[in-house]
This record gives structure tokens, C-alpha cells and sequence, in this order.
């Protein structure tokens, strides 16, 4: 009797040995936020849901703050399948990729980074800008995680009238974010994001157009005082994968990836309007901001002047059946 129960055990051991192993995934998740901006924030929430909810049978390790590639970097990397997911701030980055994609920085055009989105899901152009984009670069979507409505930060008090604003010196990433800073007035100097606290510091700039969550994330505004507001133009970011990586996935691994990413997609929209008026908020409050609103004669000459002078610059940086798409699309003529 102690034999065959010792047989038995032997066999059922032997059995368990030769069952395979439960398919088991680690990927890489790279982007330039600092981990207290609110699109790392969510990108960390979408990482923390996969690995729980998949019961680690896919877990994303996330590298932050440039730590495995710039944002000058991060889609060459997932093109490459370097790395198998990244941040991209589509808004500035995709440009580069497709100038149709410059559509986006035309200013007072769209009202929302959703209407946005309705572009290219709704309208024939926008939906095929968007596919040649994931053709060229070989990404695919898996999240968005927005950066929010672009706001100008000086550290110079010269945001309140066009004329104040003249001779300020501003920061871009993309060529496309030039055309409405020189028609201010403003000298334009080209920075990647790990180089402006630095460039702030030294004088070498000291205006910027990005959205408040970032000032606060890597404090810039220690030296950023001003806050110009209405916002003209929206910043989108997604959370991409490199396309072959994940249709290579297992696909019950595959299914809570793309799963959790569209709950991470409705909460980070929803969070973006709100984190960044609270950071406008904490600029005023606690570090000695001032926020100047435009309003009256002194935003119809900001408006006026964008449409005469920068949206003619950017219609020179993409075709002109996007353009004519973009303005069919808004009930503009």
C-alpha cells in the first residue's frame, strides 16, 4: 500500500513537471514624463492594472523622466521595437512623422482634445492621416493619457497685450509651435523637455507654451510666473506599442492590455482638464503666479493676428486638402 501511494506521488509529480509553462511577458513602458506629471501618473495606473488584472502573466515595467529614451527618441525606439511601449505627445512629436499631423496646432480651431479625436474617427482625411502615421512608424494604440490645453508661461510680467509680448524669448520642440511665437514678437529657441529647467535658469529662454500639470511636475515654475489664458490649442499624448510586439502577444494577455487601456483612456481625458486647472491654480497660490485671462479688444487682436499671420504659416507645413478638411470639419469657411 505505501508503495503504490509513493507511485502514485511519483506519477503526479512527473505529470505537473511535464505541464508547460503558464505564458509569462515583460515589457518595457518608456517616456519623458517626471513621475508626478499626471500622464505618468496614468501610465503608472495602466502598468499597476495589467500586471494585477492579468495575475502577472504580463507586467510592464515603467522607466519614467527619459530614463531609457528622450522625447526626441521614444518613437525611432518603438519603431524599431527597441522598446515595446512609449509615451507620445502626438501634438508635437507626430509632425515629424506626417506634417499632416501639424493640423492640430492650429490655433482657436478646435475646441477640445475630444474634438480632436472626432477628426480623426469621423472625417475620411483624419482617418487616413491617422492610419499612415501607424503604418510609417509601425505603432500601435494602446492608451490616452493627454497632456491637456496648452497655456503660455512667462517668467517676464509681458503676457497681459501683443505689443508686452515683443522680444520675450520662447522654447519650442516642434517646428510647428514657431510660426504663432515669432508672429508675437518672441525669439524662438529649439529645446527638448530635459533642457528647459536648465535654459530657464541661465536666461537663455524664458517663455514657454506647454500645459500647467508640466510646470509643476518638473518645476519650472521656479522661474515661470505668468499664465496667459484662454488656451488655443490642445495637447494629446497616447501610450503606443510597437505594432508586431503586440499582435505577438498571447491574446488573453493581449485583450486586458487593450482592456485597461481604454478605462485609462476615459479617466486620464477627464483628469487632464481637471489636474491642470488645479495646477494653475497651486501657481497663483502658492508660488507667487499671476494668471492674465485675454479678454475684450486684447484677445480679438491675438486671435486676429493668429489668423492672419500663423495659421497661413502652418497651412504652409501640411497639405492643403487637411487643411480644407480641418476647416470643413469646424463649420469654417
Amino acid at each position: 500500500m505505501k508503495c503504490i501511494n509513493v507511485c502514485a506521488a511519483l506519477v503526479a509529480l512527473a505529470a505537473s513537471s511535464a505541464q508547460p509553462a503558464l505564458a509569462q511577458t515583460t515589457a518595457r513602458l518608456s517616456y519623458h514624463w517626471a513621475p508626478s506629471h499626471e500622464s505618468a501618473i496614468m501610465s503608472k495606473k495602466l502598468s499597476d492594472e495589467v500586471t494585477k488584472r492579468s495575475g502577472g502573466k504580463l507586467k510592464i515595467d515603467v522607466f519614467p523622466s527619459g530614463q531609457l529614451y528622450t522625447i526626441r527618441q521614444i518613437i525611432g525606439a518603438l519603431s524599431a521595437g527597441s522598446v515595446e511601449m512609449g509615451g507620445v505627445v502626438t501634438h508635437n512629436q507626430l509632425p515629424a512623422v506626417e506634417k499632416d499631423w501639424n493640423v492640430f496646432q492650429l490655433p482657436n480651431v478646435w475646441e477640445s482634445i475630444e474634438h480632436q479625436r472626432r477628426f480623426l474617427a469621423e472625417s475620411p482625411e483624419g482617418k487616413a492621416m491617422r492610419e499612415r502615421v501607424l503604418q510609417k512608424t509601425g505603432m500601435a494604440h494602446v492608451a490616452y493619457v493627454p497632456v491637456g490645453p496648452y497655456v503660455l508661461f512667462s517668467a517676464k510680467d509681458s503676457l497681459s497685450s501683443l505689443a508686452a509680448m515683443k522680444g520675450l524669448k520662447a522654447r519650442a520642440l516642434a517646428a510647428s509651435e514657431r510660426p504663432g511665437l515669432a508672429a508675437r514678437g518672441m525669439s524662438v529657441v529649439s529645446l527638448s523637455t530635459e533642457e528647459i529647467y536648465s535654459a530657464l535658469q541661465s536666461g537663455m529662454i524664458d517663455t514657454l507654451a506647454t500645459v500647467p500639470t508640466a510646470i509643476k511636475a518638473y518645476s519650472w515654475w521656479d522661474y515661470l510666473k505668468v499664465a496667459q489664458l484662454p488656451s488655443a490649442v490642445y495637447a494629446d499624448s497616447e501610450l503606443m506599442a510597437n505594432a508586431k510586439w503586440l499582435a505577438g502577444l498571447p491574446g488573453d494577455q493581449r485583450d486586458v492590455l487593450l482592456s485597461v487601456g481604454r478605462e485609462i483612456s476615459k479617466e486620464a481625458t477627464a483628469q487632464t482638464y481637471t489636474g491642470n486647472a488645479e495646477a494653475l491654480k497651486e501657481l497663483a497660490e502658492k508660488h507667487g503666479g499671476k494668471i492674465v485671462t485675454l479678454q475684450g479688444k486684447a484677445l480679438e487682436e491675438i486671435k486676429a493676428l493668429d489668423r492672419e499671420k500663423t495659421e497661413p504659416e502652418l497651412a504652409k507645413l501640411m497639405s492643403p486638402e487637411i487643411f480644407a478638411a480641418a476647416k470643413r470639419f469646424v463649420g469654417r469657411k
